[in-house]
């Protein structure tokens, strides 16, 4: 993604605004790279978001995967 819409996404999550996360991933590794989200609000682990797995797909070698994100406590 371009950088500002992974910081759109990035804000919209660290605000609350985000009813549903859909990612894949897929079988290869590739090493350090560019942040799938900037501006999250997370800086360290404590500071990670929740998520509530609703669904794992396999599509070809991929996953799909679908999660709601938790409220946050505070």
């Amino acid at each position: 993604w371009p950088q500002c819409c992974r910081c759109v996404a990035g804000a919209f999550l660290a605000q609350g605004l985000v009813d549903k996360i859909v990612g894949y991933v897929a079988p290869r590794l590739l090493g350090a790279g560019p942040a799938a989200l900037i501006d999250a609000g997370v800086t360290t682990i404590a500071e990670a978001i929740d998520l509530e797995l609703i669904d794992v797909t396999q599509i070809g070698p991929d996953l799909r995967i679908t999660a709601l994100p938790r409220k946050r406590e505070g």
